[in-house]
């Protein structure tokens, strides 16, 4: 596990972390220039001086006159604060560089999978795709998911997957096959009629919330729908009732779509 990945995996925000560092950093400051004041008897406006100075490494004279000392402090803090904004700029920029060169190894993808929602069906569908070696690209509108995707090595798009310049920028229109599993099938039908636009020869996955949705999916083009809850609502009594057949492969029927020459598979 790389520095990355361990910071990555700290749970408070950025912001947070900021508030958290200059409160610690207040605090020291304010312990060092009562230090000052209790032990050498300094003024309050000198022990803070010193504390500026022994925290910069910059060489510090008490025998200077006020405007000099305060002239010293406001460079001392203006330069670190000016290398503080640069390191910062630095470190965007560095991982932007990252995002840019993530988008340009996606467009140079072809034939691979691109999983929409990353939710529990979503999730596990990338852990078989990982576990078997499938080149695949996630959209997820959850920044933190994607992070921590990206962190894992994987390559996934923060954004909304129903949106056309999303999916371009997952390559839908060279992608071999794309997963929709999002939260509602009202998504999911202009998911794929969306998809099926940019690329005609893409074979689309998906799920249904309900029965009813699943001739809406079919004619809007997707080739594989799933109904999870039935399949595990047969699957858990199978298990319960110790039976030896499963159901699973009693659970695929066909269905036509308007045009009657391209059959559909559904997984009740």
């Amino acid at each position: 596990m790389n520095w990355k990945t361990i910071w990555k995996k700290v749970k408070l925000k950025l912001a947070d972390r900021t508030v958290i560092l200059i409160i610690a950093l207040t605090d020291l400051i304010l312990f060092a220039t009562l230090t000052y004041m209790i032990e050498e008897h300094y003024t309050f406006f000198n022990s803070l001086y010193n504390t500026l100075c022994d925290l910069t490494f910059a060489h510090c004279d008490n025998n200077y006159g006020v405007l000099t000392k305060i002239s010293s402090l406001t460079t001392i803090i203006g330069t670190w604060g000016a290398l503080a904004f640069i390191a910062g700029q630095a470190l965007e920029a560095f991982m932007q560089g990252g995002k840019k060169r993530m988008e340009s190894e996606i467009m140079k993808m072809k034939d691979h999978y691109i999983i929409a929602g990353y939710g529990a069906l979503g999730k596990t569908v990338g852990e078989v795709f990982q576990n078997q070696g499938v080149s695949y690209v996630v959209i997820d509108l959850n920044p933190k998911i994607v992070e921590k995707l990206n962190a894992q090595g994987v390559k996934a798009i923060e954004g909304d997957a129903l949106e056309q310049d999303i999916l371009k920028k997952a390559g839908v229109e060279k992608a071999k096959g794309i997963i929709a599993s999002l939260g509602t099938d009202s998504n999911n039908v202009f998911l794929t009629l969306t998809a099926k636009e940019l690329n005609p020869n893409i074979t689309i996955s998906t799920r249904a919330f309900t029965e009813g949705a699943i001739n809406k999916l079919h004619r809007a083009g997707a080739e594989l729908i799933v109904v999870p809850e039935i399949i595990g609502g047969l699957e858990l009594a199978r298990t319960l009732l110790n039976l030896e057949e499963s159901h699973l492969e009693n659970l695929i029927s066909k269905s036509k779509i308007v045009d009657r020459k391209q059959s559909k598979k559904t997984i009740f």
